[in-house]
């Protein structure tokens, strides 16, 4: 059984002091950048959220969901066919975690009851499924032609920000609801359920219930940031909607970062969002291998994680690492 906080950082107050100026500073950073940089902040927030979504289903419970992306989609659609059918983006956005939990529901009942490589194929069946279903479903989804959102009037300069908090906004809310996680009696569920399904079992957990909250969860915090992405490119198709990409990416940096943490993620957005446009600044032409090659090191050197760097530091800390 997991002991209270063993993953997380935040312990120690000199963390918790860094990360308060860290949050002041991602707060006050649009107000001082430039647009181009607003611009780059955005998808770390958006991946970070992604990969955080991830980190609960994976990280905690063990489920290797590859197709969360799906939640992704459903997320932008349900709020963009809101939006084009009148209803202010405020309340469109709303429906988007509604309708990826129940979703979560009605597919988790039977594709959890997979486990290993064949639910984390089937999760990818499933975000293919939903793409198949948004083009057949052409008269209120657009079909393959995708569909333009309603624009605002707000100067572009204002919408940008606005963007940039809502992302920022569900950022805090999904890591703070993991911080909560770490040390809840439904957090230690999951890890059970990680660790041992059977054991679960017999210690009186129901299994299944568990899963499909974690996909749940999980879900319901990737459909708000599909459905910010929505409003932010005013314009959805479903291969981009549905891009198997950015499960897969939020996957890399949630390892890169450390799963099953509180912080991990985050660190692995930022790092990884913000490393790729300076590689790809001063290396044009082959910034994918300079890129490859920078994760090969930092996965080697760093096998748990980024996160696990700050861990080391702590007195201590080095032989509770040896003994885990």
């Amino acid at each position: 059984m997991p002991t209270p906080r063993q993953n997380s950082i935040l312990p120690s107050s000199g963390h918790r002091t860094a990360i308060v100026l860290a949050i002041l500073v991602f707060a006050a950073a649009p107000f001082f950048i430039s647009n181009y940089w607003l611009r780059i902040l955005t998808n770390v927030m958006m991946y970070a959220v992604v990969a955080q979504g991830l980190n609960i289903i994976a990280g905690f419970t063990g489920y290797h969901a590859f197709g969360n992306s799906v939640f992704f989609g459903v997320g932008a659609y349900t709020t963009g066919v809101l939006m084009a059918l009148g209803l202010p983006f405020g309340v469109a956005l709303v429906g988007a975690p509604v309708v990826a939990v129940v979703i979560a529901v009605l597919v988790g009942w039977p594709v959890l009851r997979l486990s290993g490589h064949y639910f984390a194929i089937a999760t990818v069946a499933v975000n293919m499924a939903m793409m198949e279903l948004i083009i057949n479903l052409g008269g209120v989804t657009g079909g393959a032609m995708g569909l333009p959102l309603p624009l605002s009037s707000m100067s572009p300069g204002l919408l940008y920000k606005i963007i940039y908090f809502l992302m920022f906004a569900v950022v805090l809310a999904a890591t703070g609801f993991v911080y909560w996680l770490d040390s809840s009696p439904l957090g230690y569920a999951f890890r059970a359920v990680r660790d041992s399904e059977v054991g679960a079992e017999v210690m009186g957990i129901n299994t299944t219930a568990i899963k499909i909250t974690a996909w749940a969860i999980s879900g319901a915090f990737t459909a708000l940031a599909g459905g910010i992405w929505a409003f932010w490119f005013t314009f959805i198709e479903p291969g981009s909607a549905f891009d198997i990409n950015v499960s897969i990416k939020g996957y890399v940096m949630m390892l890169l970062g450390g799963i099953d943490t509180v912080l991990g993620p985050l660190l692995g957005a930022f790092f990884l969002e913000v490393l790729a446009t300076i590689v790809w600044g001063k290396f044009l032409k082959i910034h994918l291998l300079v890129l490859g090659l920078l994760i090969v090191l930092v996965v080697t050197f760093m096998p748990r994680g980024i996160v696990h760097l700050f861990r080391l530091r702590k007195p201590g800390r080095k032989k509770e690492e040896a003994a885990e």
